[in-house]
């Protein structure tokens, strides 16, 4: 899928529902109409060529116009790191060891 052009309201209704927000609560975050939020909506499902929102939050991933969303300053970031073959940052590092010192913590408790 080669990557479409979004205007900006379609870039910023892709993200609200990124954030779980609904057409409503976008439209009053916006300032904007619900009939232009919707339109915007619209116009953003036909140009990734999606169903739903879920799916056009998929597709606008995959097609490289949002980034997925990483994790960092604990296990999942670090573990993130490892999956994807590079060094872990600091703040992963740290995050990493607080998990493996509070199981080890949990661990004398139970013994």
């Amino acid at each position: 899928m080669s990557r479409p052009r979004l205007t900006d309201l379609e870039m910023t209704v892709l993200r609200r529902a990124v954030d779980g927000y609904t057409t409503a609560a976008t439209a009053r975050s916006l300032g904007k109409s619900m009939p232009a939020v919707q339109d915007a909506r619209h116009r953003l499902l036909v140009k990734l060529g999606a169903q739903s929102m879920p799916q056009a939050v998929w597709l606008a991933c995959r097609a490289g116009v949002l980034e997925p969303q990483r994790r960092h300053g604990d296990r999942a970031g670090y573990r993130q790191h490892e999956r994807r073959g590079e060094p872990a940052c600091d703040g992963c590092k740290a995050g990493n060891a607080r998990y493996h010192e509070a199981r080890r913590a949990r661990q004398r408790e139970a013994a």
